[in-house]
């Protein structure tokens, strides 16, 4: 495989959509664009919630059912299922599937965010297991302990 994106886990996460509009802030003070896939509930909440985070830290978004033109400009896509986005950097995965999204190995960075749910951490440790099994050294990172410290 040609190139290998860096993949990590962030498990443990209470608050999945307050722990999304920080990881999106970052991404976007790194000038990366992102294609976040969540479930419906959770993206329309985050389409929602981006509008009105911070007015000084508005991120420019749309939702990936939006027209061309305005997917064609915005750096974060949201969608409520699993897509591609050949135009994202990093792909932000809290869909409760056991397998591997979709053409994850074209993005340079591929997060899997991991709330408290048993059918969402059940699903994370088949995927965790399938990464592993391709060869991918995955970065761990525990929320709860994160939170805590």
């Amino acid at each position: 495989m040609a190139h290998q994106p860096e993949v990590a886990f962030h498990f443990n996460v209470p608050d999945p959509l307050r722990y999304l509009l920080r990881l999106l802030r970052k991404v976007r003070q790194a000038g990366m664009s992102a294609l976040v896939c969540a479930p419906p509930d959770l993206a329309r909440e985050l389409d929602q919630a981006l509008w009105t985070f911070a007015p000084e830290d508005f991120i420019a978004h749309a939702r990936w059912d939006a027209e061309e033109s305005v997917r064609a400009h915005s750096p974060i896509l949201i969608a409520d299922q699993a897509v591609v986005w050949p135009g994202a950097e990093v792909l932000i995965n809290l869909l409760p599937l056991s397998e591997l999204p979709p053409a994850y190995e074209d993005y340079r960075k591929v997060i899997e965010i991991v709330g408290l749910d048993q059918p969402g951490r059940e699903a994370a440790r088949l995927r965790w297991r399938t990464y592993t099994a391709q060869g991918h050294s995955l970065k761990r990172h525990d929320a709860a302990a994160a939170a805590a410290a």
